[in-house]
């Protein structure tokens, strides 16, 4: 298809300069047909955004996994998840560690420990259930976690509170301490979504007497039991803020919870949908996950949350979140466009304090998942999907930065573009702009938006771009980030391109985002 571009927003006089600072590879490109444009300027006080910026976390998108899943990521002792570890060792070639794997979830509080059991991990389904209802585990797994993920492999560990029994903590915790390297934990975790405790499903604990001030006074109790020297990640709250609910850690705070000397990390749950039920999977929509200004204002609602945190001095993770609970939504969860939300859903919670955030993954019917880890059948190999994406392309915003930190644009953002500001330590000096373009489009039509965007008033007129793209918001394959895209092995193949602009303008399609740097 050829190109051709009609521009009815624009003198031509500005065009012609716009399009004479297009980077010649991108005007080479044949698979966009440009019928609609904008021009954006971009200016902002530099100064005044690094005075507010927040620290930006090497690990900022982190991962975890169903407890009972665990195998399937990791491997078993001598037998490492190759696939796995290479994807992992990608983020590490870029950023210099890897990302942080929690693993945990709804089975960890089914799970107990059998030191000498045969198997690694045992677990057993109900029919029709892709989440085990009972989970062994043995020794086997704290020795597949020291060996088989790359040289700085970090974790969060889950214990089981939903049992009620102090026991099956205590033995877990003590499997870990004797055979898991503990220069390789983060923290151990109590307990997953202790507010759910009391769901007809779960039925962990009684209505009647199951509240924060429950939570917290049983930790209390348990906490001397478990260790007194290891660190401990609280809460795992799926509790949102912006409701009614005695679950939020403001609420813990109040009960105590700084009275537990072990708690290092305040963590919350979150997902923005769910399709737990018919009726809730009715309301889900791609377009509302691309919409900038909707993901600000879900989110802004943990600026409470965060703020507990730092009031007891711990750090903040979003412990377990991903696009949609239940496990994600085929043709949303797994897209270009989930891709982009997870990029600025992750900066966006940054700008507000937030430390890490752990995007849930599992198997087969885990469609939000950064990967596959096993193939299922002939048909269904191990793979990525598109959010695997969002690990490289953080890894790469902080690369090269020391003590990064990142402000959030906000007078420049609307629906569709979202701008976030690099910085360097304490030096005022901006290093690298992030900008997305989340504009719905789903590839029916030929026209695909683009936006043109003068940057020289911040980064000069010579600038160098690395671009994740896709062919539309909806697609579920053929993703590259600065050119490359991960192949069947969990390679990245291809060479790495950054696109170079003499006249300070980058030219975004949309369902795109860049990293620009001066050069």
């Amino acid at each position: 298809m050829s190109r051709f571009i009609v521009a009815t927003s624009v003198a031509l006089a500005s065009w012609q300069s716009f399009v004479s600072a297009i980077p010649s590879d991108i005007l080479a490109r044949t698979d966009q047909v440009v019928l609609s444009t904008s021009n954006v300027s971009v200016s902002f006080d530099v100064s005044a955004g690094s005075r507010m910026a927040m620290p930006l976390d090497p690990q900022l998108i982190s991962m975890s996994i169903e407890f009972c899943y665990a195998v399937d990521f990791i491997g078993t002792p001598g037998l490492p998840n190759k696939y796995s570890k290479q994807l992992l060792q990608n983020i590490q070639d870029i950023s210099g560690v890897p990302p942080i794997l929690r693993i945990g979830g709804n089975t960890q509080d089914i799970a107990k420990y059998c030191e000498n059991c045969p198997e690694t991990m045992n677990s057993t389904y109900r029919s029709g259930s892709t989440e085990a209802i009972n989970v062994t585990f043995s020794k086997g797994l704290f020795r597949a976690m020291n060996e088989n993920g790359p040289l700085n492999q970090k974790y969060i560990f889950g214990l089981n509170l939903g049992q009620d029994n102090v026991n099956i903590a205590k033995s877990e915790l003590a499997g870990a301490l004797n055979y898991l390297d503990q220069s390789k934990l983060i923290a151990y975790e109590l307990g997953n979504e202790s507010d759910h405790y009391i769901w007809p499903q779960v039925n962990y604990r009684s209505p009647s007497s199951w509240s924060m001030a429950a939570y917290v006074k049983q930790t209390l109790e348990w906490f001397p039991q478990l260790s007194s020297r290891k660190r401990f990640q609280y809460g795992s709250s799926a509790a949102n803020p912006a409701t009614v609910s005695d679950f939020t850690m403001v609420q813990a705070v109040k009960w105590g919870i700084s009275k537990i000397k072990q708690v290092k990390i305040i963590s919350s749950h979150s997902y923005m949908g769910n399709r737990c039920t018919p009726a809730n999977e009715a309301l889900l929509n791609l377009e509302d996950y691309v919409n900038h200004m909707k993901t600000v204002q879900y989110y802004a609602s943990y600026i409470g949350e965060i703020a507990a945190a730092k009031s007891i001095g711990a750090i903040y993770h979003m412990g377990e979140t991903n696009t949609v609970a239940c496990h994600g939504k085929d043709g949303l969860s797994n897209t270009m466009g989930a891709l982009l939300w997870m990029i600025d859903y992750s900066f966006y919670l940054a700008t507000l304090g937030a430390d890490r955030l752990f995007f849930h993954n599992g198997k087969g019917d885990f469609v939000y998942s950064m990967w596959e880890p096993v193939a299922l059948n002939e048909s269904y190999p191990a793979h990525i999907n598109p959010q695997y994406y969002s690990m490289l392309f953080a890894a790469s915003v902080i690369s090269d930065i020391s003590n990064p930190r990142i402000y959030r644009v906000a007078e420049l953002d609307t629906y569709d573009p979202a701008h976030y500001a690099i910085y360097s330590g304490g030096n005022s000096k901006l290093q690298k702009l992030v900008i997305l373009n989340t504009h719905y489009h789903n590839g029916t039509t030929a026209s695909r938006p683009a936006k043109y965007v003068d940057l020289s008033p911040v980064l000069g007129r010579k600038l160098k771009v690395k671009r994740l793209t896709s062919g539309n918001t909806v697609a579920r394959d053929g993703t590259t980030w600065g050119g490359q895209k991960v192949d069947g092995r969990g390679v990245l193949v291809g060479r790495e391109t950054w696109e170079e602009s003499t006249d300070g303008v980058v030219v975004m399609y949309a369902s795109e985002a860049v990293i620009v740097k001066a050069r």
